[in-house]
């Protein structure tokens, strides 16, 4: 059912193809734009029937979906151009590859027994919101008394996974977020594609990403499942544009960009800001290397707004709805950039360790070099502009938009890093045939050259997950689901918490997942209470995570916070948090119902 589902989910897209795509085009982007384009498609379905208030179930999920098969069809029957003698065989290379490199995000993940860290819990939560209210929720009620507002594109892709696939929310979402993370190195190859026109540098790029460097794979660890969905979206988004100011004019052009720009938009705010830039400076590549041709490059590139404008409009419902509530939001403001900050604050060692491993380290002047030299001979000078941009955004001392980090643009420098390292490479591949007057020696160097610094790389990625970021152990998933079968739908737990951002307090261990796996309210009901519009409500739950934070004992203050907040069990694990197994047994009014290895259950007595 798993690799069914996925199929399934790709005939959004095969549609559009059958129907719009180019037949003679390089098969892998071809498979990527299916891709993108069904998921860009599927997240604004999910928008359609929140506006008019339809629910699907998991029959009509496969409905909608065989009905975008029977347009495949038809498309493919009517439209059905002769395919070039090498598309399939290429293709199936290119799936066979694409299948070897999800098997390796699933290996990466084979320890973990629910999605990582802390975003991953109101991840989760969204994900059953959607699958119980049968489409994109309006609240997260009755969990979580508070309007949803937030992007919503991953957790509308990964409602239709889990529904078709049958899997659990835990099991699914980190089966479907390591083959979106798998997808990046596809659209990656399609932004070099674009580029350079050329499979080869594009093809290092992809190997790279998906083999060699520690972003994304490393999203894992901290469960940026948006983000990955985003960073799928945006340089097949910039492809698209390059390809749109080089070529002739076609309407389909603008209607694919403008479904893939709200995809982008509807899923992750930050990849739509890096989307914005590059438009921007897309612009700038028209002003500055086509004089001699300004009103035809600027005819063509008109289209790109356009559709660019398209896509707002298509996502405008959602953005207006996340406007209003964003502006009066506790603490967190608005995802868009307030203001330009100048900024040094130590963060060197840490942007650093993110650049890393030594082996992504050597990556960095490798690339530096590529980029230079395009600088200097203007070639793809929107690209070059945009990769500078991103890597000087990426140092603590430079310049930075709020409320986006240094470390936010660090995380996401492997893509220029990947593409410039492709491109130099393979300049050099030609370099050594020129000199040496042997063609197969490009081949030879670029085989070298990727095998052996994914060879360097793999066995740190091997285990990719900072065992610090692991907050549920095995103990941990058989007391979450002893407390399913066990405990009232109204309990409340006392769980220990500790300080996460600005004022906002997390739980530290499987504590925090007992609201969005077992639906019991804990004391801090996964750090997403800070994005309730309700200042009040968040500034209780903050006062009441920052005490936990600090009791040790059955004191006072314990005693105060569990009639304060109507806390009826308790849930801790022994050498995770300040309040531990050993004081509670001796806690007067407090009841052991439950242990497990390290994991305790009390009942707090009326």
């Amino acid at each position: 059912m798993t690799i069914l589902a996925l199929t399934a989910m790709l005939l959004p897209g095969l549609a559009w193809w059958a129907w719009l795509g180019k037949r003679k085009q390089d098969p892998m982007v071809s498979l990527t734009q299916v891709l993108g384009i069904s998921l860009a498609i599927l997240i604004l379905l999910a928008q359609i029937f929140y506006l008019v208030s339809l629910s699907l179930n998991v029959a009509g999920i496969w409905i909608t979906l065989a009905g975008f098969g029977c347009l495949s069809a038809v498309g493919l029957y009517k439209k059905g151009a002769k395919l070039p003698n090498k598309f399939l065989p290429h293709l199936i290379i290119g799936i066979v590859l694409f299948s070897l490199v999800i098997l390796w995000r699933l290996y990466q993940a084979r320890d973990l027994l629910l999605p990582n860290w802390v975003d991953s819990q109101h991840h989760f939560l969204i994900v059953r919101v959607f699958l119980e209210q049968g489409g994109l929720p309006a609240n997260l009620s009755p969990y979580l008394d508070m309007p949803f507002y937030y992007h919503y594109g991953f957790h509308a892709l990964a409602a239709v996974f889990t529904a078709l696939s049958g899997l659990d929310i835990g099991p699914a979402m980190l089966l479907f977020g390591q083959v979106l993370n798998a997808a990046i190195g596809l659209s990656i190859y399609t932004l070099g594609k674009a580029l350079w026109k050329d499979w080869r540098p594009a093809l290092i790029a992809a190997l790279l990403v998906s083999f060699a460097t520690r972003m994304p794979a490393y999203y894992l660890s901290w469960g940026r499942y948006t983000l990955t969905t985003g960073m799928i979206f945006l340089p097949l988004i910039m492809a698209h544009a390059l390809k749109m100011v080089r070529s002739k004019h076609t309407p389909k052009q603008i209607l694919t960009l403008a479904v893939l720009t709200a995809g982008v938009l509807l899923t992750h705010y930050f990849a739509a800001i890096l989307l914005i830039l590059f438009f921007f400076l897309l612009l700038l590549d028209v002003l500055i290397t086509r004089k001699q041709k300004l009103l035809p490059a600027m005819l063509n590139f008109v289209r790109v707004p356009w559709g660019a404008l398209c896509g707002l409009l298509l996502a405008l419902p959602w953005l207006i709805r996340a406007g209003q509530f964003s502006i009066s939001s506790a603490g967190l403001g608005a995802n868009l950039p307030e203001s330009i900050q100048f900024i040094f604050d130590g963060s060197g060692d840490y942007i650093w360790q993110l650049l890393g491993p030594t082996s992504n380290h050597w990556l960095l002047p490798i690339a530096g070099i590529g980029l230079l030299i395009n600088l200097i001979r203007i070639k793809t000078i929107n690209f070059s502009l945009w990769s500078l941009i991103i890597a000087l955004m990426a140092l603590p001392w430079s310049f930075t938009l709020r409320p986006f980090r240094p470390d936010h643009f660090a995380i996401v420098l492997f893509l220029p890093i990947s593409l410039w390292v492709g491109w130099l490479a393979w300049e050099m591949g030609k370099w050594l045939v020129k000199i040496l007057h042997k063609a197969w020696v490009s081949g030879l160097f670029m085989i070298i050259l990727v095998g052996g610094w994914i060879g360097w790389s793999v066995p740190n990625g091997v285990d990719i997950v900072n065992p610090v970021t692991v907050l549920v152990t095995k103990a941990d998933m058989e007391g979450l689901d002893w407390i399913k079968e066990n405990t009232p739908a109204d309990a409340r737990f006392y769980i220990n918490t500790s300080h996460w951002l600005s004022q906002i307090y997390r739980g530290v261990d499987g504590g925090g997942w007992l609201l969005p796996y077992t639906g019991r309210w804990a004391l801090v009901p996964t750090v997403f209470y800070g994005f309730s519009p309700d200042t009040d409500q968040v500034q209780e739950i903050q006062q009441w995570g920052e005490g936990a934070s600090a009791i040790t004992t059955c004191s006072t203050d314990f005693w105060h916070l569990v009639h304060e907040a109507n806390l009826s069990w308790i849930y801790v694990r022994e050498g995770s948090g300040s309040l531990q197994p050993q004081v509670l047994k001796d806690c007067q009014g407090v009841t052991e119902i439950y242990t497990n290895q390290t994991v305790y259950i009390y009942r707090i007595e009326p």
